[in-house]
């Protein structure tokens, strides 16, 4: 059973990373390692990072001398990480159980270097929102992430043996992710989607209205800057881009039954 490392970046974060860590704790697939990158944070997420691994020691915690931002975060946790595989998890959001056992079993079987998974949404309660699913394909290149923005962070893992080197951009604007992820589909790789929720996404009351405009606008201008495709096309695929964000928002967030046959067993 290969290893797989979690690498969580952390930074004041302290309301949430308890639940982050149980469902990493939670899961079935029992080679993991968590890699806690805390950003030098200011409230007491350090100190419950090191309470988590004072009881598990699969959970090892590392700190950023100075506040260096998420992706100079998740490129220290992928120096510290030891496994075959990297799966990386935001410190708000939450995994089912078995989201570790059926991605690993998933990519050994069809030798898929990089994959993503369905994910739906949750709010600051950790209650399933009404509305909010991402639906995934079953394959993702350069075209198809244009269009839809499908992948989830939170969702992704890389199988080293096939992808050995990522990492994310330095400088600390939004989306940074999402540059990773286009980088590597330039180069030619591709991602392969588990059409299974096995993530939730908590949407945070201070990350509604204000970032989804700078989101888009930062969107906007990684599109316009992919110089070796037609104006046309780029423009095209912000549209259709901007149209499929509205869709994920307003489609029926299925973890509201998931939750409600979950209370009535």
């Amino acid at each position: 059973m290969d290893k797989v490392s979690v690498i969580i970046p952390v930074y004041n974060c302290e309301k949430f990373l308890p639940q982050t860590l149980d469902s990493v704790l939670g899961q079935t697939y029992p080679n993991w390692e968590a890699v806690v990158i805390n950003d030098a944070s200011t409230d007491n997420s350090l100190s419950k990072a090191l309470e988590y691994a004072r009881k598990d020691p699969r959970i090892k915690v590392y700190s950023m001398t100075e506040n260096a931002g998420v992706s100079a975060c998740r490129n220290a946790g992928i120096t510290h990480a030891s496994g075959r595989f990297l799966a990386f998890l935001d410190s708000d959001d939450l995994w089912q159980p078995n989201k570790l056992m059926l991605q690993t079993f998933f990519m050994k079987k069809h030798k898929v270097g990089l994959s993503h998974t369905s994910y739906a949404f949750i709010n600051e309660n950790s209650e399933p929102m009404k509305k909010g699913y991402i639906k995934v394909n079953p394959s993702v290149n350069r075209q198809t992430y244009m269009k839809t923005s499908q992948i989830g962070l939170s969702t992704v893992m890389v199988d080293r043996n096939i992808v050995p080197h990522i990492s994310f951009p330095k400088d600390r604007k939004l989306c940074e992710d999402a540059r990773t992820w286009m980088d590597l589909l330039k180069e030619g790789h591709t991602f392969v989607g588990l059409n299974k929720i096995l993530m939730s996404y908590r949407v945070r009351n201070n990350q509604l209205s204000h970032n989804k405009i700078r989101m888009a606008q930062n969107t906007l201008v990684r599109y316009l800057n992919e110089k070796d495709l037609p104006l046309y096309l780029r423009l095209y695929y912000f549209a259709h881009y901007a149209i499929s964000g509205i869709e994920k928002r307003l489609r029926k967030n299925p973890l509201q039954v998931i939750h409600s046959n979950t209370q009535t067993r």
